[in-house]
């Protein structure tokens, strides 16, 4: 892909999650594994498919709210009731639980979509006029990667609610994708549906476009000779490579995630698929765009900042202090750190010689500047990662590595 083809917004978007991701995912051996039928895969050359709906009775579904735009609310939430999105090979699983009770309500206007880079979460293509652009992360109980890729109710409203949350968050570095509507069938724990994440960061800024930090590295699956993104944007701006990519991508992502830690206890997944860099027209870097908020948080923090826990299950994470710090170790040292960081740092080696350690110590300088209080929350001297085999349901199966973080 070539660099100068991001400016075309929300199509060249959908290009880099779709086909450039070629050797993004060999983080671990179940990373490139996945159940879904190859139709609905992202890299598949079909362009789109539609998304069954329905019209429910206002009465049998729970809504979630974090401030939507009033175009895209009026869209999902109408008067007449509310339209409930089903991914296709949901809709057609006869095993899925509930499904005969949205099959009995009238259907609707399907939803034409694309998928993105995490499979489950697609691009509406056509909305209507005067409706925002917004993906929809769907319910599809099929394995992809480690998971199976339910989405209950409490995972719609934890979702919703870290949105909310999030507004209230101030540093120029940081943006976020905002889960502002979130629709379950029912009201029980059970109860499934969907989200409906907007297009536009917020805060938003005009003249902006987005780099999934996957497609800075990645290969692109139609151009394999072309070089990554990075290289390109370095070559173009003719920057120094090591200190452009600390100051331009790992210090921002760093200090983002440590704040959103420190200040609110939302662990951020910042890893390479939900991270995006914002650019402006020069393709110089501006900011760390965020998504998907189905997260740990650390109530421990969030009571020691004086803020509420609107979230369920417990506040997202274990019970135990250690447990805790488990919990940091596995988002910062291998999300971040092994699964992101690390790929950078190849394409640093492999184009520029740059030897890696040099990059991970100037990394862990901003660390501990943005964590000065990172012994309370991390393990010290080990790290952890989950282990390598599939777990059972959505539960967390963690490793002891028995080493010391190389990136904090």
């Amino acid at each position: 892909m070539d660099l100068a083809s991001v400016t075309q917004g929300d199509q060249a978007l959908l290009y880099m999650e779709r086909y450039v991701d070629e050797g993004a995912r060999t983080y671990s051996p179940l990373a490139g594994r996945t159940e879904a039928a190859p139709r609905y895969r992202p890299e598949s050359d079909t362009p789109w498919f539609d998304l069954v709906t329905f019209n429910a009775p206002r009465d049998r579904v729970s809504v979630f709210q974090a401030d939507p735009a009033p175009a895209l609310l009026h869209h999902f939430i109408r008067p007449e009731g509310v339209l409930f999105a089903v991914h296709p090979e949901t809709w057609a699983n006869d095993t899925v639980e509930g499904l005969g009770d949205i099959r009995a309500l009238p259907r609707d206007t399907p939803i034409r979509v694309a998928p993105t880079a995490s499979t489950r979460t697609v691009l509406a293509l056509e909305p209507p006029k005067n409706v925002p652009g917004h993906f929809l992360k769907l319910h599809y109980p099929v394995r992809i990667s480690r998971f199976n890729r339910e989405l209950r109710l409490k995972n719609i409203h934890n979702s919703v609610a870290v949105s909310r949350d999030l507004a209230n968050l101030r540093f120029d570095k940081f943006a976020y994708l905002p889960d502002t509507l979130g629709i379950a069938f029912g009201a029980d724990e059970q109860s499934w549906g969907f989200l409906i994440r907007e297009t536009w960061p917020r805060p938003f800024v005009t003249g902006r476009f987005l780099i999934p930090c996957f497609a800075l590295y990645a290969g692109d699956l139609n151009h394999p000779d072309a070089p990554p993104l990075l290289v390109q944007m370095i070559d173009r701006l003719a920057a120094e490579p090591v200190p452009f990519v600390i100051n331009r991508v790992f210090a921002p992502v760093v200090e983002c995630w440590a704040r959103v830690a420190r200040e609110r206890g939302i662990l951020l997944e910042s890893h390479a698929q939900n991270t995006l860099l914002e650019v402006d027209r020069d393709f110089v870097p501006r900011r760390v765009v965020h998504r998907d908020f189905d997260v740990w948080v650390d109530p421990g923090a969030r009571h020691r900042a004086g803020l509420e826990i609107p979230f369920l299950g417990r506040g997202m994470a274990a019970d135990t202090d250690e447990a805790v710090k488990q919990h940091y170790s596995l988002v910062y040292d291998q999300f971040i750190g092994h699964h992101f960081f690390g790929y950078v740092a190849g394409i640093l080696k492999s184009y520029y010689g740059v030897d890696e350690e040099i990059v991970r110590a100037q990394v862990r300088e901003v660390f501990h500047r943005s964590f000065p209080d990172a012994g309370r929350s991390f393990p010290a001297r080990t790290m952890f990662k989950f282990r390598n085999e599939v777990p059972p349901g959505r539960n967390v199966m963690l490793e002891d590595m028995q080493q010391p973080s190389v990136w904090r």
